[in-house]
């Protein structure tokens, strides 16, 4: 049984459209329901992921490949309720729907797995490549000008997360102070200023 069975045999989601890519689909207000198969994307799509999780007429349900363990951390660190696998079956696909539409976070069994092992330390190769892709969205709040407080809101995370994203950068750039972050940001071209 394929998706588009399993979503149209359900009673409270319809098909309204479907794209090839992030970039070719764009919501409408009435869409409450994003399935994605990011199984060939890498991390360049978390910034798009973040901005449709601030819409709150949007859902997301996303399918990745299992190998891309990098991905998967990053998708539940920024907040995201349903990842499936393409190896789900029909009744994992069927409890994750019904799981988003009542509001809660569904996780396969195969992502769970992953989720609960850590992650192999990578070495970066060269400068740029020392922030995560969440040290480098933080930097840029942080560049902003916003407070701890206020980015923890925009992330949809805790205090104590930014604030170790805050000390994790400081020592990973080998910086003193959080100007010296906003000097680093603004040289990046990660920020312009006004």
């Amino acid at each position: 049984m394929g998706w588009k069975q399993i979503i149209s045999d359900s009673p409270f989601f319809q098909i309204v459209g479907s794209a090839a890519s992030m970039n070719e689909w764009s919501p409408d207000s009435s869409q409450t329901l994003l399935l994605a198969d990011l199984s060939q994307a890498k991390e360049q799509v978390l910034p798009q992921l973040s901005d449709l999780m601030g819409r709150t007429n949007i859902d997301l349900l996303l399918v990745v490949d299992l190998q891309n363990k990098v991905l998967i951390q990053e998708l539940k660190e920024i907040g995201i309720r349903g990842i499936l696998t393409t190896h789900c079956d029909a009744q994992e696909i069927k409890t994750a729907l019904e799981s988003i539409r009542l509001g809660k976070r569904f996780y396969c069994g195969d992502i769970l797995d992953v989720l609960m092992q850590p992650l192999a330390p990578v070495k970066p190769t060269k400068s740029d490549d020392l922030l995560s892709t969440r040290e480098i969205e933080v930097l840029k709040w942080v560049a902003k000008g916003l407070t701890t407080n206020q980015i923890a809101d925009q992330l949809n995370v805790s205090t104590h997360t930014i604030n170790s994203h805050r000390k994790n950068m400081l020592k990973k750039l080998e910086l003193a102070s959080p100007v010296e972050l906003i000097v680093y940001a603004v040289k990046k071209g990660l920020v312009e200023l006004d």
